[in-house]
């Protein structure tokens, strides 16, 4: 898949050791997965794909255009400091009930 990712704000946020960019996003099919703006914000800023993370992608309703949202951080040790921790999965659905 084709996009093109635009840089439109960079703000240097040194309390918290990162980056905040927005921006915005032109791509031919589908929009483009939390995944794939990583992969390319890494590649820009020529950071690891772990010291990225896409807040938010905005993407228009029947359109090739989008916006994102996105923090890159300094080091990954900063990250794990700074973002909230990501919720553990439930138990299996198909695993029996505790009595």
């Amino acid at each position: 898949m084709k996009m093109e990712l635009i840089v439109k704000n960079e703000k240097e946020n040194g309390l918290l050791g990162r980056k905040e960019v927005t921006g915005t996003l032109a791509f031919s099919e589908r929009t483009p997965s939390n995944k794939e703006v990583t992969e390319a914000l890494s590649k820009k800023f020529n950071v690891p794909t772990e010291q990225v993370t896409v807040k938010h992608i905005y993407g228009s309703f029947g359109g090739i255009t989008g916006t994102f949202d996105a923090h890159i951080y300094s080091s990954k040790e900063q990250m794990k400091k700074v973002e909230p921790k990501k919720k553990e999965k439930k138990a299996d659905a198909n695993a029996p009930a505790a009595k």
